[in-house]
């Protein structure tokens, strides 16, 4: 029951925490827009914009895993409740089926938090430092996010330690995909070009791919570890950055696939974001490697990864950050 009670405190966190991410930057775009200097708005700065886009594509990506697992937990009450089970019981059971992504919510949208208040202390410069500016207040609101219902980093350990629980209790079976893809890096990679002309596709076949990431390294390290993996906390770090990320932005392209064009700036920010998330999980997953594997087998993953992060149509980041960046100067809100 507590610890169900924290899963539900950590999805509202995220929520609320939302809330604040739009505050924030509504009140650096309104002064990015009022601000002069030498005789312009510093909204038409490259480096203010880049920060604008920045952050309101981390409020979308927020959203969107937020909504996702909101609705994903509100679906499974209604399933049980139909089922015939009491609707406290069937909430307390749905948080539960869905504590890891509790966890991620939490960890994600808290820190995306703060660096989103930090970005608008920058924004403000000398004036943000001041209590008479929102953007003080902002950041110090923001700074209990990641310690409130279990700090970030107990919630990263145990996003990829509720996973391989329910692994080693034969719930979840990750060795043997684990071991397909330890195959299929064996194999010849294909070299023919994909056909990524349907909206979104290129975007989910890389997400597909970052899952190949996870399960290389989580699987190797659990074969090598198994019942001491606890122990290797500096590794399952890696592991569940690897994890959060893929899950945010596979669920920032569901979204924008499903409720936005391929013109929009939705779309662009589903994009943006996942380019972010490849380098981040790339550099996580390199880091992993290097630290249980050796010779053959680390070349082998290494390869790997070069593998299953490749873009075939690399996207123009300064351009979607440019069109992100116009639409909400210009919109003068989020």
């Amino acid at each position: 029951i507590a610890l169900n009670a924290l899963n539900a405190g950590r999805i509202k966190l995220a929520a609320a925490n939302i809330d604040g991410q739009r505050r924030i930057l509504n009140h650096s775009v309104t002064y990015a827009n009022e601000r002069k200097q030498f005789g312009v708005a510093i909204s038409t700065f490259g480096a203010i914009r880049k920060k604008i886009a920045e952050m309101a594509t981390g409020i979308f990506v927020s959203e969107a895993g937020s909504y996702r697992a909101a609705k994903n937990v509100e679906d499974k009450v209604a399933e049980l409740i139909a089922g015939g089970m009491d609707h406290q019981k069937a909430e307390m059971k749905a948080l539960e089926d869905f504590a890891v992504e509790c966890s991620i919510l939490k960890v994600f949208v808290s820190d995306l938090t703060q660096n989103i208040s930090d970005e608008g202390i920058q924004i403000y410069g000398g004036m943000g430092f001041s209590e008479d500016a929102p953007m003080e207040a902002a950041w110090r609101d923001a700074r209990i996010g990641r310690i409130y219902e279990g700090t970030n980093e107990i919630n990263r350990l145990l996003a990829v330690g509720m996973l391989i629980k329910k692994a080693m209790k034969g719930e979840l079976d990750l060795l043997k995909p684990a071991m397909a893809i330890g195959k299929e890096l064996m194999g010849i990679p294909s070299f023919e070009v994909p056909d990524y002309s349907e909206f979104m596709s290129e975007e989910k076949a890389i997400i597909h791919n970052l899952k190949k990431v996870f399960l290389m390294v989580a699987g190797a390290a659990l074969q090598k570890y198994m019942t001491d993996i606890e122990k290797q906390q500096h590794l399952l770090l890696n592991a569940s950055e690897i994890l959060n990320q893929i899950y945010m932005a596979e669920s920032a392209v569901l979204r924008a696939e499903k409720h936005f064009s391929a013109e929009s700036v939705e779309a662009a920010m589903a994009q943006l974001n996942l380019y972010k998330a490849v380098e981040k999980i790339t550099v996580a997953a390199k880091e992993g490697i290097v630290s249980f594997a050796e010779g053959d087998e680390q070349r082998m993953m290494l390869s790997g990864l070069r593998r299953f992060t490749k873009y075939t149509n690399v996207p123009n980041v300064v351009a979607l950050t440019e069109k992100v960046a116009a639409h909400f100067i210009e919109k003068g809100k989020y």
